[in-house]
């Protein structure tokens, strides 16, 4: 038997609970970002993905900073960073910072760094001001290409303007147009994936399923 709801018989908390439970499992964005005044934040988003290839756009939903679901709408500082300076990074979460990863969601005062308070080493940007991670498989530093009110959330893209990759998961041949990565090979640089609730998963079980009509990418 199927329960049928509309989503008027669903409270706004309902309906995140039930969206944040069933679109799993989803890919994360780590953004760090940089104050006007200069200090640094990094948060996680899992609401999260890639929105063109051609130009490079990423994009990810931003919630209010404590309750998701109603009230006055007070802005996480990964917003009011990105409006500031139009700058963030979208570094790539590996398995091997996944404690760190989950210590940068803390609710810290505005302006504390969540690098220090995670123990996460920074390293400098190529053309953005915003640090990446210095341990990310990938980093991709952005310019603000949009931001879309969504209700409840914001849904910022970013336009990809540099990009770091970790040697060990770099398997293209630099220089002739053939950048490629893999970061399934070691399992400390896969990437982890956010489930429901306080739930993560890791990459373990891959299949591969080739296509029969067209050539694969």
């Amino acid at each position: 038997m199927t329960i049928s709801l509309s989503t008027s018989d669903f409270q706004p908390t309902e309906m995140y609970f039930l969206l944040r439970d069933s679109v799993v499992p989803r890919p994360i964005a780590w953004v760090s970002t940089i104050s006007a005044d200069g200090a640094p934040n990094i948060a996680p988003f899992s609401f999260f993905n890639v929105v063109s290839p051609y130009p490079p756009v990423l994009g990810f939903s931003c919630g209010p900073r404590g309750d998701n679901h109603a009230g006055e709408w007070i802005p996480k500082d990964t917003y009011t960073n990105i409006l500031a300076t139009r700058e963030f990074v979208v570094n790539i979460v590996p398995e091997q910072l996944m404690d760190e990863m989950v210590r940068t969601a803390a609710d810290l005062a505005p302006g504390d760094s969540e690098f220090r308070y995670a123990g996460l080493a920074e390293a400098p940007s190529a053309i953005v001001k915003p640090p990446r991670v210095a341990r990310a498989p990938v980093a991709y530093e952005c310019k603000l290409y949009d931001i879309v009110d969504a209700g409840a959330n914001k849904w910022i893209m970013g336009s990809v303007e540099h990009v770091h990759i970790d040697e060990a998961v770099y398997v293209g041949r630099k220089g002739e147009q053939n950048h490629r990565i893999d970061l399934l090979e070691k399992l400390e640089t896969r990437p982890l994936g956010r489930l429901g609730r306080a739930n993560y998963v890791r990459v373990r079980e891959v299949e591969t399923r080739l296509r029969r009509d067209g050539p694969n990418s």
